[in-house]
Formats: structure tokens, C-alpha cells, sequence
């Protein structure tokens, strides 16, 4: 198991990056805090799509933070916005933090639309009901479809047949997320053509009359059905994993899930369904979810958007992760970059004991003291190797070398327009931002803009 990651202080130097040898974890390269003062040449470029939580509006930012276009809407995100090939937006949409048919919480969508670059609602998906609503992330198929996080909504009979503990059912139901594949008709609506469960993947060890009864320390795999993370605000809150990101690998025919209520990362497969899909086939970040390891054990933190780095980026098949930081000693966020254990025979390997293998640190970017975002957030690599790093909490988007350096920075002080005021980081109506997708300057989906710039994006470049 890989011990905890560190940092130094080296005088009064803040060491915050350290590239980790793939064979040596011991091996560190250090930098110091260099932020840039004037302006840089030697960020990557490109746009950014940003969508404030505290607006109804999407725009794309240029390096100088000035809008050169944007996109009107009805709803708050929900959180997660992409830009297309075909030059339309895919963006999710909120119903309300304060709730639709009983859910209530942060990240909570119901709505899915897509949108011309001119602004036209060229189809939508309303996604909640009584029994579920879609919340935080979308992810676009090679095949046209897209994945969605759902909360689906059992009630308290379920949960006890399933072998809940009475005592964890504080509001009698739980909401469990489930991954599906929509494939979009006509102008609204679309049909459900792959489903992923936890609920078809539970162990208990409560009840041994039960059918899923066993050990989730021998079976990690399955997600134990009674787990609660004692840093919730609730225990036994109906809201129990808080999956907040979904990410697609097309080579392997894999997702992945930040499932944040487990501090973990899990890998499933995307080839199966119902009772042939294995459960989880990697799982990491706190081994305390399975019976397994201690608080010294845990890596993870909430973090947020997890996922693979692109082919032909530099990490190409490594994952990512914003790891928050939000309950670990200090609160202090870290970007990391992992290899996962070898994919072999159908199945990641796993230790003698039958544990999942841990993943071999590649590099990682932290900053205690002045970088932390206690909640929402990501990173995403650009090609040259540099790092885009969204700490969304406080609206601060930052690029980084390979070593640390800071070449580019953007504050966003608030939302766009009337439905965005607010005061930067304030939450839903201040400057807070989910994360913001990169887009290179070569990007089918861009169209010609007019050259006199929109209007300016509340914020600084360095």
C-alpha cells in the first residue's frame, strides 16, 4: 500500500508539485511557488467553457478572460457543460438546490439539453420524477449517446430487504446512484439503453438470511450496503454515495466514478449489464469501505473529476483526480496523476489477499495553505504537458507546468448577467464553478465570432 503523500517546506520556499518516479516512490523533483506577474507566453492557449453556478448563461472565455461567446439559458448548471463537435453545447441543468419530488442537495440536474451555437434548444431531456433525478455529471459517447449520473429513490422496505441497518435509514429511504446510457429521440426525451446499479452489486453482513449476505473485506468487488462515512453532516442521509463525476474510456470499454460519500474512485465495466456486470472492477482512495485499513489509510478526500487523460496527451491513460482535501489534516487540496494496476484477463490485478492493487503515483500538484477547494473542482491536461486546474469552490482557474510553475490565472469574481450576482466563491450565486472544460483553438465545434470581444469575465489573467 502507498503511504500518504507529503509536502515540504524548504525555508520559506513552498514546495507544491513533486513528479514521483514510477518506479521509486521516494524519488521527488521539487519546485518552488513561481507564480507569473505579467503576462505569459507560456500558457497553452486555447478557450475555456465556462458555466458559474450562479448563472443561467454558458461562456467561452478567451486567455485575456473576455467572453467571445455565450450562450443564454433558463436553468442554473447541474452542474457539468461540454462543448461538441457539431458546435453545440450539452449541458445539464438545474431544478434547484431546495429540491424536485423530495430530492434536495448539491448538484442536483433533473434537465438535459442540447444547444446550438446560436442558442436554439435543439432537444432536451427532463430527467425527475418521484422516484429519480439526474445530478452533477454527463459524459458524451464516440456513439452519440452520453452517460448520466441518478439518483434513484428506494424507499425503506427495500433497503431493509436489502440488509440496511434500521438505524441508517434516519429519513426511511436512500438514494442510490445509478449510471445509464441515454441515447436521445427526436427533439426531447431519450431511451435508456445501458444501466449500472450499486444496487445490483450490494454484500451486508448483518443478516445471514439474507441472499447478499457476506464479507465485504473478501468481496471488494460489491459495496457494502452499510457503510457511512462518519464525516457526514447526516449519518445515514438519504443521499449516501454523492457520485460526482462520470468519465468514459473507449479503448477499454470502462467508467469511472468520483463516488464522494466513499472517498473513492471505482472503475466499472461498460460491456455488461444487470447480474453479467461484475460490480466494481478497481476501487481506491479509502480502504475503510470494505473492511479494510484505518483512518492512516485513507487518500482520498471528496474528491472530484475523476477520469482518464486523453490519448495522445502527455499521461495518456493515467487518471486524474482533484482530490479536495475537505476532512484531511490541514484542508489542503491536491491534483493527482496515477497509473492504475495492469488490466489483465478481464480483471485489474489485485494483491494475494485479493485486495485491489494500489495505483503507482505519477505526479502531483499541492499548495497547502493557498490551494483548496473544499468542494466541486478538477484538472485537465493540455497537450504541451501543462495542467489547467479548476479550484471551483473560490472560482480560481489556474494553469501549471510539469513542475509547478503557474503561467496563467483567472479569477471569476461572479456570475455572468443579473442571474449571476453575487460575491466570488459565495456558492450557488457567487463566482463557484464546477469545472471548466479546455478548448483548443483547432476545436471543430468553434464557429467565427465577431472581433470586437463580448463582455469581460469578471476576472484576471496574470
Amino acid at each position: 500500500m502507498i503511504t500518504k503523500f507529503s509536502w515540504l517546506l524548504i525555508g520559506s520556499i513552498t514546495i507544491h508539485t513533486i513528479l514521483i518516479s514510477t518506479s521509486l516512490f521516494s524519488q521527488e523533483v521539487e519546485s518552488g511557488n513561481q507564480v507569473a506577474s505579467t503576462p505569459s507566453d507560456k500558457h497553452e492557449g486555447g478557450y475555456l467553457l465556462m458555466a458559474p453556478l450562479g448563472s443561467t448563461d454558458v461562456h467561452l472565455i478567451d486567455r485575456d478572460g473576455d467572453s467571445i461567446h455565450h450562450w443564454n439559458g433558463k436553468y442554473r448548471p447541474g452542474h457539468s457543460v461540454y462543448l461538441l463537435d457539431d458546435g453545440s453545447l450539452l449541458r445539464t441543468g438545474s431544478l434547484g438546490r431546495r429540491g424536485a419530488f423530495g430530492f434536495q442537495g448539491g448538484g442536483l440536474g433533473g434537465v438535459v439539453e442540447k444547444v446550438s451555437w446560436s442558442g436554439e434548444v435543439t432537444w432536451s431531456l427532463d430527467w425527475a420524477s418521484e422516484k429519480h433525478v439526474s445530478h452533477h455529471d454527463i459524459e458524451p459517447l464516440p456513439n452519440g449517446n452520453f452517460l448520466m449520473i441518478s439518483w434513484e429513490k428506494k424507499n425503506k422496505e427495500e433497503c431493509l430487504a436489502a440488509g440496511r441497518h434500521p438505524a441508517l435509514l434516519p429519513r426511511d429511504e436512500l438514494w442510490v446512484d445509478a449510471i445509464l446510457e441515454i441515447h436521445p429521440t427526436g427533439t426531447s426525451g431519450g431511451e435508456v439503453v445501458w444501466r449500472w446499479s450499486p444496487w445490483d452489486h450490494l454484500i451486508q453482513d448483518i443478516d445471514p438470511e439474507k441472499p447478499n449476505h457476506g464479507s465485504a473485506t473478501n468481496h471488494p468487488e460489491k459495496i457494502d450496503i452499510n457503510y457511512v462515512s462518519f464525516q457526514s453532516r447526516e449519518l445515514g442521509q438519504p443521499d449516501w454515495m454523492h457520485t460526482n463525476s462520470v468519465d468514459y474510456n473507449p479503448h477499454l470499454d470502462q467508467i469511472i466514478l468520483s463516488v464522494h460519500g466513499f472517498d473513492e474512485v471505482w472503475i466499472i465495466d461498460h460491456s455488461t449489464s444487470g447480474s453479467e456486470n461484475p460490480g466494481l472492477l478497481w476501487r481506491w482512495g479509502n480502504p475503510q469501505t470494505h473492511g479494510r485499513g484505518s483512518d492512516s489509510d485513507q487518500e482520498l478526500f471528496k474528491q472530484h473529476d475523476a477520469h482518464w487523460i486523453e490519448a495522445g496527451l502527455p499521461g495518456e491513460g493515467h487518471i486524474m483526480v482533484f482530490n479536495n482535501g475537505q476532512g484531511r489534516r490541514g484542508n489542503y487540496s491536491t491534483v493527482l496523476e496515477l497509473a492504475t494496476p495492469a488490466f489483465e484477463g478481464g480483471r485489474y490485478l489485485r494483491e494475494t489477499d485479493g485486495s485491489f492493487l494500489a495505483p503507482k503515483p505519477i505526479w502531483k500538484y499541492e499548495d497547502p495553505g493557498n490551494f483548496f477547494s473544499s468542494n466541486i473542482s478538477g484538472a485537465e491536461r493540455l497537450p504541451g504537458g501543462n495542467t489547467l486546474i479548476c479550484s471551483g469552490a473560490n472560482g480560481r482557474i489556474f494553469e501549471v507546468t510539469s513542475d509547478g510553475s503557474i503561467v496563467w490565472e483567472h479569477i471569476n469574481q461572479g456570475g455572468f448577467g443579473e442571474q449571476g450576482a453575487g460575491v466570488r466563491g459565495g456558492g450557488a450565486r457567487g463566482g463557484a464553478i464546477f469545472r471548466v472544460p479546455w478548448i483548443s483553438a483547432d476545436h471543430p465545434g468553434l464557429r467565427p465570432t465577431e472581433s470586437i470581444k463580448k463582455k469581460p469575465a469578471r476576472g484576471t489573467a496574470l
